[in-house]
């Protein structure tokens, strides 16, 4: 078994750093300051996979390739967590609008006209049938259930790489096998990531109209949730970069043995660029995430939304009468 280093101290402290996020979460939970039903809870799920792809990354520092399956899923899930984290601020973005646009509605996830149960088997059925083409009849005008299938076949093309490599030899870097899996891994990962870092982009651009949305409606300030989201979306672009580069680049790459020390983990210099620019950057995005939980308690609730609709529906047909 190999010593206690400086990969499993690194994993240890994000493992720490993850737990006490994890914690203040719990707590707001069970004293209600934030609801199970709410755009904290996917927020929860990431910090969740994070502290379980944390407590691997402690036991493959320890064990190093003794023990290959940790190693697998700590892969998987910071895949995972990516993942997640990406949709979360789309989601609290998503939150902001339909608490505090005139409308209550998002432009990004309009809300369905029709939601009768006949209606919801119809598209259920649908999209069985036709999987991501149902797009065009039923979603083309929801950008965010656009993006959320994007994101998921991204997803799926980055875990598939990274599990197809992991079949590799690489005792024989020139075998033909060895060169048909680096080629076919390097090509989905690649893709996957360039799609999680466009729609970073896109990201940005719905922050920044959502800002300049405002000020046309007579705001003078910038919505302190709305500077959190962007001030977030700076080490969620990095972590983007960070993706694509490591997928395309080979001295970048998980698999490299050059990354490799003698005594079964990776080299000091491997760990420090994939914590600084990989495992950093989530917990910075997250955190700021969490944040917004402050800047948006003087946000009007859901039930005070509602009531004032109904007052207006109220008031619209004493107007007809």
């Amino acid at each position: 078994m190999r010593r206690f280093g400086g990969e499993a101290g690194a994993a240890l402290a994000f493992l720490v750093l993850y737990l006490l996020i994890f914690a203040w979460m719990i707590w707001a939970y069970t004293t209600k300051r934030i609801k199970l039903r709410s755009r904290y809870s996917l927020l929860f799920f990431h910090v969740t996979i994070r502290v379980a792809s944390q407590a691997c990354g402690v036991v493959f520092g320890v064990q190093g390739f003794e023990n290959t399956g940790v190693f697998l899923a700590y892969l998987i899930l910071g895949a995972e967590g990516y993942f997640t984290l990406v949709l979360c601020a789309f989601r609290f973005l998503i939150s902001w609008h339909q608490h505090n646009l005139p409308t209550h509605e998002s432009w990004l996830e309009p809300r369905e006209k029709d939601t009768s149960s006949k209606a919801r088997w119809r598209r259920a059925i649908i999209m069985f049938i036709l999987g991501p083409f149902a797009m065009i009849f039923f979603y083309r005008k929801q950008p965010m259930a656009i993006f959320h299938a994007a994101l998921i076949l991204a997803n799926v093309a980055i875990v598939f790489g990274g599990s197809y490599l992991s079949g590799a030899d690489f005792t024989q870097p020139d075998s033909r096998d060895t060169k048909r899996r680096l080629n076919i891994a390097k090509a989905t990962r690649t893709s996957g990531q360039s799609v999680f870092l466009a729609c970073n982009f896109l990201l940005l651009f719905a922050i920044v109209a959502t800002i300049v949305g405002d000020k046309r409606r007579g705001k003078r300030t910038t919505h302190p949730t709305l500077i959190l989201l962007t001030v977030a979306w700076i080490p969620l672009i990095i972590r983007g970069i960070f993706g694509v580069l490591q997928s395309g680049i080979w001295s970048l790459s998980y698999y490299n043995p050059e990354n490799y020390e003698s005594i079964g983990g990776f080299t000091a210099r491997f760990v420090a660029i994939e914590y600084v620019l990989g495992v950093v950057t989530e917990w910075l995005a997250c955190l700021l995430l969490n944040m917004t939980y402050f800047t948006s308690r003087s946000d009007p609730s859901k039930g005070e939304i509602a009531e004032l609709e109904r007052k207006a529906q109220n008031d619209e047909q004493v107007s007809h009468d």
